[in-house]
């Protein structure tokens, strides 16, 4: 008995302990922003968790209208701060990007125009961190199905 009940408080410690070391720099693991160009098209809203302090999952997505052209997209990827702590760091994002291209029809004979793309991304960033915000920016290598091709983006994020 006494050992279930010295084991049971070994993992109550250890959880407790490891629930601290994940978190992120600032004490928060959640980050909600706003991008302007960059993986979810010309701009869209994103959500990440840090897992580790040193990785986190995420994704962005968007609904744009362009001319005819309505366009959503999504971008889930995984996020790696790479040089530097506190308020500077360098980072890496590796993802993938599903589009969805429509073009209603503007006459009654014809159904329109849809098209659904993937791709591949790799980006190279720095962001800045202060105790609720984040301010990124970064450059990327794309590789869909039109080829290859770069992607900028500038992000600016709170954490709760």
């Amino acid at each position: 008995m006494a050992i279930q009940s010295t084991m049971r408080w070994i993992a109550i410690v250890v959880s407790l302990v490891g629930m601290r070391v994940a978190r992120a720099d600032d004490g928060s693991r959640h980050l909600v922003y706003a991008e302007v160009l960059g993986k979810a098209g010309p701009y869209g809203i994103g959500y990440e968790y840090s897992v580790m302090p040193w990785i986190a999952i995420g994704a962005a997505v968007s609904y744009a209208v362009i001319g005819d052209e309505r366009l959503t997209t999504t971008a889930p990827y995984v996020h790696v701060p790479l040089v530097g702590h506190h308020h500077h760091r360098l980072f890496g994002e590796l993802g993938a990007i599903a589009a969805h291209r429509h073009i209603p029809s503007p006459v009654p004979d014809w159904s329109g125009s849809t098209h659904t793309g993937t791709a591949g991304f790799l980006s190279l960033g720095y962001e800045h961190v202060a105790k609720h915000v984040v301010i990124r920016a970064s450059g990327s290598v794309v590789a869909g199905d039109g080829g290859l091709g770069p992607m900028v983006g500038i992000s600016f994020g709170a954490r709760p």
